[in-house]
């Protein structure tokens, strides 16, 4: 990939990597979503990570509240993403008021604001503020040059979504000199079809007096009281994105995006995405071994897996393990899983070290006429979710669009 060159004022980085969402049940009961696995052996915050690092942004601060212990064991000090040095870093930055530890943000642009030192003590010019639980790859510097074309106090990437998403998105008007002339946060009905992405670009010295205007709210929010804020008194811009974007919210987001993942929407090696592959397991594992009777289409199968069976339309994480006889289709297994011989996984979401007992049955077609997702059933497309180290006896049945709590041992049939 070649690189425009772009010299950028002094930039820090942001990242609101702590949130964990219910839309994603089970799977987010020990890990913020940005640390949730993707692709493998990749984690969602790898994303925002690599396009920082490939615009050279060489100072990070990661703004992590809820169960942190997997983003600090994944980004450690940012070496993995080149943010090792004596002019770069990347650093874990969590909950605190004051002197005193706090349990937590009041919300993103509070994050932000407790961790002003952070940025101002870099000397930064321009604060570069994004989530870390987006998959996409965008050029940050091109967002950065039409800041400074604009001579904008803030910069909003927005991308053309349609008013009808499932997923609700702050929304933004622009003018024809690309000026945000509104927005509405999570509208019932938006007034236009550019969707914020939580990616901003902003001047420090305005930014942070719009922070200041927040404190004394109860919770405060980037889109909800700093942009119109923003609108009100300063320069706003929008940058309009026209490449993939997926917000991995929910059940059946992160499912889709996998999808596109193994249909090729998606490529990871064109992207230049890092991750900490240490942490992965996959510096330490051996190559997947694949039978010779074994079958595997159109899947993605990373190091250390033992495929006998027959897996298509999936992607395994490091360490899977698919007995002869098994079935895999249409299913995303995190690190370790096992399934047993004669068992068969379809458009199933499991987590880390999962047992499927023999002959098992989990998940299955696609189901027809879903109601609504709810807590119970958080995938309208009836994935089925299984949690983490769960254990499924044998000849056990898990219908599609189940929940299985972590550490549960399942044995109805």
């Amino acid at each position: 990939m070649v690189e425009s060159k772009v010299i950028l004022p002094k930039a820090v980085a942001m990242v609101l990597a702590g949130g964990r969402v219910g839309e994603l049940s089970v799977l987010t009961l020990v890990r913020p979503k940005s640390a949730m696995p993707f692709g493998g052996h990749f984690r969602i915050i790898d994303f925002a990570l690599s396009n920082l690092m490939h615009a050279g942004i060489n100072h990070v601060g990661i703004l992590s509240q809820y169960r942190p212990q997997s983003l600090i064991d994944h980004v450690r000090v940012g070496e993995s993403w080149d943010f090792v040095g004596l002019e770069r870093g990347a650093k874990i930055l969590p909950p605190f008021r004051g002197a005193e530890a706090s349990d937590w943000y009041r919300g993103n642009a509070d994050a932000v604001y407790r961790n002003l030192n952070y940025i101002t003590d870099h000397g930064a010019e321009i604060v570069v503020i994004l989530s870390g639980d987006h998959v996409y790859r965008m050029d940050l510097r091109e967002v950065i040059r039409f800041h400074l074309d604009h001579e904008a106090d803030l910069t909003i990437a927005f991308k053309r979504m349609g008013p009808h998403t499932s997923l609700r998105f702050g929304y933004g008007t622009i003018d024809d000199d690309g000026r945000v002339t509104g927005y509405e946060e999570k509208p019932a009905v938006p007034r236009s079809d550019l969707a914020s992405l939580t990616i901003y670009v902003a001047k420090v010295q305005p930014l942070i007096k719009v922070l200041e205007q927040c404190i004394g709210l109860d919770s405060y929010e980037f889109g909800r009281d700093v942009v119109p804020r923003m609108i009100s008194g300063h320069k706003v811009f929008g940058y309009v994105f026209d490449g993939y974007w997926a917000y991995a919210r929910t059940i059946d987001a992160y499912y889709q995006a996998t999808q596109d993942l193994i249909l090729g929407r998606i490529d990871l090696d064109a992207w230049q995405i890092r991750t900490n592959l240490m942490d992965s397991g996959v510096a330490t594992s051996s190559p997947a071994r694949i039978d010779a009777k074994a079958e595997v289409r159109n899947s993605l199968i990373s190091p250390g897996c033992r495929i006998e069976g027959t897996v298509r339309g999936s992607v395994l994480s490091p360490g899977v393990t698919v007995e002869r006889g098994a079935i895999v289709e249409g299913s995303v297994i995190f690190q370790r899983s096992h399934i047993e011989a004669g068992a068969h996984v379809e458009r199933a979401i499991l987590d880390k070290d999962v047992l499927v007992g023999r002959d098992s049955r989990v998940g299955g077609a696609a189901l027809v006429g879903d109601e609504p997702a709810d807590d119970r059933h958080p995938s309208a497309l009836g994935i089925t979710v299984i949690g983490k180290r769960a254990r499924l006896g044998p000849r056990t049945e898990l219908p599609p669009g189940e929940v299985l709590q972590p550490h549960t041992n399942w044995n109805q049939t």
